[in-house]
Parts: C-alpha cells; structure tokens; sequence
C-alpha cells in the first residue's frame, strides 16, 4: 500500500501538479471543498515538490462523506452512471471531469452515430441500396453544400459571457445571489443561499446552461452571501487581461476567477497559471478596487 511517507522522496513533475490541480476542481464540483478552499489548496500546488506534498493538498481535510452519507456523484459520474453501469459511469466520470462534460457527450454521439452508420452498412439497412453502394452523396454541379457548425461554447471571462452567465442565473435560479462561485472559461461552479433555509445551501453547474439540477448541503455556518449583481464588468474583464503582467505571469495558459467572503468582505480573485504551474492572484472588492495581489516567485 503507498503511503504519503513512500512518496515523501519522489519528485513532482509538471503533470503530477496539472493532476493534482484537476483532482481540486472535482473536489469543489462535487461541493467536498468550498471555493475558499479550493483558492488555498491550488495556490500551494506551484510550491509543491513532492508527491506527498500533492496527496496532502487533495486528501488531507478533504471533507470526504462520513460513511453514514452516500458519496455525492459528480457531474461527469452522473453522465456516466446514466449512459452505462455504476462502476464504468464512474471511469467515464473520471475522464469527464479531465477533459470536459461536452466533449465527452460529443464523443459518446459521435461513437452511436458511428456505431448506427456501420451497422446499417453491415446488413444493408439502406432503403434500396446494395451493400456496395457509395456512401457519399451526390453533390450537382454549381451547388455549395452547407456546412451545420456547432454553436459556439461561451467565454465565461469575457464580459459578455459573464453577464450572460449572470442573466442566465436570474432566469433560472430567481436572483443573482450567490455564497461561492469559481468561473472557468467553459464552465461555472456556483453556491446560492436557499430561501428560506439558512442551514443548506444549493450548488448549480453552468456551461452556457443549467443542464443539472442542484446539489444540495448543509451551508458553512457563518458563510455570507453576496450578490454577482454587485460585480462592476468593466473592471473585472480589465484585471483579467492584464493578470499574466501583473501578477508575472506572462505565459499563463490557465485562468480563473474566485468569487467568496474572506473576513466579512466579498471580494473576486483573478488566478492565472502556467504551464510549469507557476501562480498568481489578484483579489478585489466586487466593484475592482485592489485588496492584495500574489505575485509569482
């Protein structure tokens, strides 16, 4: 069995953090961690220079469910147990949540109409057709075939996307009122207040949509909540273009943004990493006054 103390000695590479980095957002999709912690646990993982230093940021604390509560699914294992069985839904989850709910969905019709295509091929399904028959159909002269593209996946940290997400939310949830929120630029994690319960709180999932339902769980006792209406756009979408040089990191090809209450202040934090892991972050009150910015080393 491996121990933290076995991998005391072992060495992190770039890939080991980039998984460890991945590990954390599965933790906050699947709500075991909040996004304050999620903030504190990925600012270290730069720092970090042993296994054992990485296994620590992703188990240790990691508000794992008692053994007396079933284990909440995440996103991608809930796509997965729907499509096929629990232990596979499982794998297909896992590969979800690296390398995106969408693309895996896409993929998984992609391999259906595949699978649809080569099986009426097989036992030449094709109305009037031998089993030789071309496949590809006939284009006349002088005609142009359209092309159907996809529709565009939303820029979350654009301000267009962020007040489409905002928008969004006020149609689907009633307001814009939120206790936690991380924003990627595919995908959004955001903890709302129940009305009328101040002991729980809901977790919704956006990716241009509200494709799920909320996962629901006791709320941080104490924990405030804000509203993403307060939030000045146009100071916002400037610190998100100027955080690779401010925060020295020029050759980010990460970034995200924080929203949570840090010492009864509501505040938003821009993070950017690179590729070699290296960090920033920039926090500001949600009208873009500067409180703190974290340079990399």
């Amino acid at each position: 069995m491996v121990t933290l103390r076995c991998m005391e000695a072992v060495p992190a590479t770039d890939a080991d953090r980039r998984g460890a980095f991945d590990e954390l957002k599965e933790l906050l999709s699947s709500g075991r961690i909040d996004a304050a912690e999620f903030a504190t646990r990925s600012s270290k993982i730069a720092d970090a220079t042993t296994l054992s230093e990485l296994a620590a940021l992703v188990t240790a604390g990691g508000r794992a469910p008692s053994a007396s509560a079933p284990a909440k699914q995440s996103f991608g294992t809930v796509v997965g147990d729907a499509i096929t069985s629990p232990e596979l839904g499982r794998s297909v989850g896992r590969f979800a949540t690296v390398v995106g709910l969408r693309r895996v969905v896409l993929w998984l019709l992609g391999l259906a109409l595949a699978g649809g295509t080569a099986f009426a091929a097989w036992f030449g399904l094709g109305v009037g057709e031998s089993s030789d028959s071309p496949t590809t159909p006939e284009v006349s002269p002088g005609v142009t075939q359209r092309t159907v593209t996809a529709p565009a996946h939303p820029e979350l940290l654009t301000s267009a996307g962020f007040t489409k997400l905002r928008d969004d939310m006020r149609a689907k949830i009633g307001n814009t009122r939120y206790i936690s929120a991380v924003i990627y630029p595919d995908y959004a994690t955001i903890e709302v207040p129940v009305a009328g319960d101040p002991d729980h709180s809901q977790r919704w999932y956006y990716n241009g949509t509200f494709p799920y339902n909320p996962i629901e769980s006791p709320r941080r006792a104490g924990s405030k909540d804000a509203d993403l209406r307060s939030v000045k756009v146009e100071a916002l979408a400037r610190a998100i273009q100027r955080a690779p040089e401010q925060l020295d990191v020029r050759d980010a090809d990460r970034t995200y943004l924080i929203f949570d209450n840090r010492s009864g202040l509501n505040v938003m934090s821009v993070y950017v990493m690179s590729p070699s892991n290296k960090t920033g972050y920039w926090t500001m009150k949600l009208n873009g006054t500067t409180i703190t910015k974290y340079k990399a080393p």
